[in-house]
């Protein structure tokens, strides 16, 4: 059994949750401590039975059962006004929450989300792992650690070497670079252009290569891409039937995501598998 903190599992009882449920028992049987938790909004409270935990558990345990998972060896309800605050306080000091993503497969990826999702991922009270509802079992492949090279990914580098020795999956180091031309028409660009691509893609792997040396990683298969940073770890992630991708996060307030997109909620909303988002320490 891990001595790590608890890692705490949203359960709503609805189709989003079984992903993340699934998700759970894999950690579960790879020896980690996971908790079940169910908020209990303030305004339903006089309308429930007085054993809603009694019934909670029996919905999880057959849940678990349809899924052929471990369910969490311990479940908790939480009393609070909405089920993002209830959660907010629960992930407080453990090694992660688990959230169902609200839907697989419509037009965008932050509607793909849901609202108690998404609110975590902007608040961020711990690493905060999005799994998509149709999960059931978690692939057979190594997890990839996803960095801007910046400090951003310091967070995320801890968590993910910590888990993939814990859990006895391989690790992967990813950097996608910018893109800065159409690979369709490359056959048509100038000598002059193409030098200056090569020479681009050159320095970005450089730079990698320094970065993966300071924070000791060079042991690492590395992955470079260049595009769209969540289409090319989204598909990455399934090339390489990846387990988990982790990414940091500079915590994107209301404000800031007006203007600037969010790789990591982009991410989380568009892959097939579960996106841990690592928050900076405060």
């Amino acid at each position: 059994m891990s001595t790590a903190s608890p890692w705490i599992v949203a359960l709503d009882l609805r189709d989003r949750s079984r992903g993340a449920l699934a998700f759970a028992g894999w950690l579960g049987a790879a020896g980690e401590s996971v908790v079940g938790a169910y908020v209990l909004e303030a305004w339903s409270r006089p309308y429930t039975r007085g054993d809603v935990e009694a019934d909670i558990a029996a919905a999880v345990a057959r849940m678990a059962r349809a899924l052929g998972c471990r369910p969490p060896a311990r479940l908790v309800t939480e009393e609070a006004e909405t089920a993002e605050a209830g959660l907010q306080r629960l992930a407080l000091g453990a090694t992660a929450l688990i959230v169902g993503r609200a839907a697989s497969q419509p037009r965008r990826a932050l509607f793909r989300l849901g609202p108690v999702a998404r609110r975590m991922l902007r608040h961020l009270p711990a690493p905060v792992v999005v799994v998509p509802p149709t999960l059931v079992t978690v692939a057979a492949g190594p997890i990839l650690l996803a960095t801007d090279l910046g400090p951003a990914s310091d967070a995320a580098v801890a968590f993910a070497t910590d888990l993939a020795a814990r859990v006895g999956r391989p690790l992967e180091l990813v950097h996608v670079g910018e893109d800065f031309y159409e690979e369709e028409n490359d056959e048509l660009r100038d000598p002059v252009w193409v030098h200056a691509r090569d020479t681009y893609r050159a320095e970005v792997a450089e730079t990698t290569e320094r970065w993966a040396v300071t924070h000791r990683l060079d042991h690492l298969p590395r992955h470079i891409r260049h595009g769209d940073p969540a289409l090319e770890l989204a598909e990455l992630a399934e090339d390489r039937d990846a387990a988990l991708v982790v990414v940091g996060s500079r915590r994107l307030g209301m404000p800031a995501r007006i203007f600037l997109s969010s790789t990591a909620s982009a991410l989380a909303g568009l892959a097939a598998c579960p996106v841990a988002v690592v928050p900076p320490p405060d």
